[in-house]
């Protein structure tokens, strides 16, 4: 079977140049490359952006289940400090879990600015109050078990993170199925992380742009609206046409939320002077 996470587009990167820096957290189970269109954009506007891969991620998968949130945070501590250092202006930027870890990571440093796009802090449903009990008893899920192979969103997924594997091969469908697994015990510290982010929500005092799918199932409306009220600091909300994986759609087939990125920066910098 093809190996997972094997292309370039899944390591960290770092691209462009300027005062302005960003630093760009991915979700789960993702890698740099779901924020990587992103970065191209920013970096095309003048500003320099990273985009670091997390532990237990992409090419380091077979570890994930030894990886905590804690180790998150502090690679992506080590990262910010790296990006706050070498730059006038430093932008923190999360999606969907990688905005459960700016939460985090915010209260602790308050950068400049902060970009929440679908930002992860609860489930909508079950899962958040199951998860502590089942991680205990069942270890592991198999997120492909009962896939539909011919189902296109299916094969996107798959092609993405296991390039050049032939899918239509009952053989590779079958080590699909049995071997592609999350450790439940992952999966409750990614609630823990949202959980922590959530309460350290009114500990973020700094300007925060908040952008959500207006479509998104994973992470609804209705949640990121209980969060930005939690948040401490001044708050600009929209929601945006698109699902969970807005941020990461290229234009001119889904809404450009570059624009919205670079306005926001640049009004609050002006009334910052």
């Amino acid at each position: 079977m093809a190996e997972f996470y094997s292309g370039l587009e899944h390591q960290p990167f770092q691209l462009g140049q300027g005062p302005v820096g960003a630093l760009l957290l991915h979700g789960f189970p993702g890698t740099p490359a779901e924020m990587r269109p992103l970065g191209e954009q920013l970096a095309t506007a003048g500003w320099a952006v990273y985009g670091p891969l997390l532990p237990g991620f992409g090419s380091q998968i077979a570890t994930l289940g030894q990886k905590t949130r804690h180790d998150w945070l502090a690679a992506a501590h080590d990262q910010w400090q790296k990006v706050q250092a070498a730059h006038e202006t430093a932008v923190l930027i999360g999606f969907s879990m990688g905005g459960a870890l700016a939460l985090n990571l915010a209260a602790q440093v308050q950068p400049h600015f902060l970009v929440l796009l679908a930002p992860f802090w609860r489930f909508a449903g079950w899962q958040g109050k199951l998860l502590p009990i089942a991680k205990y008893f069942k270890k592991t899920l198999h997120p492909f078990a009962d896939a539909d192979f011919t189902d296109t969103a299916v094969r996107k997924q798959l092609s993405e993170v296991m390039p050049g594997a032939d899918l239509d091969d009952p053989a590779v469908q079958a080590q699909i199925r049995q071997q592609v697994q999350l450790p439940t015990k992952t999966i409750d510290e990614v609630r823990q992380l949202g959980q922590s982010g959530g309460k350290l929500a009114s500990a973020v005092h700094c300007p925060t742009l908040v952008l959500q799918g207006q479509n998104d199932a994973v992470v609804p409306p209705t949640l990121t609206r209980q969060l930005i009220a939690r948040l401490g600091g001044p708050v600009a909300y929209r929601e945006v046409p698109g699902d969970h994986t807005f941020p990461k759609m290229q234009p001119p087939n889904s809404y450009n939320i570059v624009p919205d990125i670079l306005n926001f920066v640049t009004q609050q910098s002006h009334q910052n002077i």
